[in-house]
């Protein structure tokens, strides 16, 4: 399981058993070390395994499932196109199968709504061909080589343009989603919808330049990991469960892979201290520090070639609306 930028994000979270939109299950990549620790973490108990054709780990991840020793049958693969392949995303599909060498993939996304050219030149909003377009090409792929299709980083704006034009409702929405970015909108949104949410960088990161990870160090979320006897991080995982979000964890550590499965229960006033942590600390949206989506449009700073507006993440003023 592969992170945004390269990062491992490996071991999903699977206490809960999630029932997607078409019947399926869902829950909340380099060398022989990461196999092991695929296989470590679905030996532990971990059921879905989240990748992409941009982290390049495919073929690791195609390797632990089939040697895992767990039915194919119970493991969920989620994998991902980049936005250079939306013109073609039948040979995205292909090229995947291909890579992990399976017969079928459970859930493939597109990994952002906006478009670039074959040679990842972005393209402005809506894209050509559009999200839109995009997405109805992989309506035509599910069968038995792929079970569902869904989407990744759409918003409430996005969603309902998608909705209004397409017959297969998208299985999953993975967003960024942690508690200085908490999708209070979108979550209830999708749910709605029959949309099953999953969250990327649950956790946080330490991606700020000499800017401490809140989401593990604050006190706000210590002092009710103390309370529960747990860490952190498992605090964050369990608040992103209890909201029936799909989280997908990272960890190289066997010890932590063995903890985040272990969730615990939140009170009613400890959740709305983690809904409103955003308010209390600083709002974050990492996406802005991944260098790699950073492009310069007509002049303008976008990510991907689209704005915050574009992709519906704040209204002309700038206010939030996720």
């Amino acid at each position: 399981m592969a992170g945004m930028n390269g990062e491992l994000r490996r071991h999903p979270v699977c206490t809960k058993r999630i029932t997607l939109n078409n019947g399926q299950f869902g829950a909340a990549g380099e060398d022989e070390k990461l196999k092991s620790s695929i296989i470590h973490a679905i030996k532990s108990g971990y059921r879905l395994i989240d990748t992409a054709q941009y982290y390049g780990v495919e073929s690791v991840v195609g390797e632990a499932v089939r040697e895992c020793g767990i039915p194919r049958s119970d493991i969920t693969v989620v994998t991902k196109f980049w936005p250079s392949r939306g013109h073609e995303p039948e040979k995205a599909l292909e090229e995947s199968l291909r890579d992990m060498k399976l017969d079928y993939i459970d859930v493939l996304l597109q990994h952002w709504p906006a478009t670039m050219t074959p040679d990842e030149k972005p393209l402005p909003y809506p894209g050509k061909p559009t999200f839109i377009e995009v997405y109805k090409s992989m309506e035509k792929l599910v069968g038995p080589k792929l079970r569902a299709i869904g989407v990744s980083n759409y918003t409430q704006k996005l969603l309902t343009s998608l909705l209004q034009e397409v017959s297969i409702v998208p299985a999953i929405n993975q967003v960024e989603l942690h508690a200085l970015n908490p999708n209070l909108k979108l979550v209830p949104f999708c749910q709605s919808r029959g949309i099953q949410a999953m969250s990327w960088s649950t956790m946080g990161s330490e991606r700020l330049p000499g800017e401490e990870n809140q989401i593990l160090h604050n006190p706000l979320f210590t002092q009710i990991a103390k309370n529960h006897d747990c860490s952190a991080a498992v605090v964050s995982l369990s608040w992103a469960v209890q909201r029936n979000i799909i989280v997908i964890p990272k960890s190289s550590s066997v010890k932590r892979i063995e903890e985040n499965i272990r969730l615990v229960t939140l009170s009613d006033e400890e959740m709305q201290t983690i809904n409103q942590a955003h308010e209390k600390i600083f709002k974050l949206r990492l996406s802005n520090t991944i260098p790699g989506m950073q492009y310069k449009l007509n002049g303008k700073d976008t990510i991907l070639g689209w704005s915050y507006q574009d992709f519906g993440w704040e209204d002309e003023h700038g206010n939030w609306l996720l």
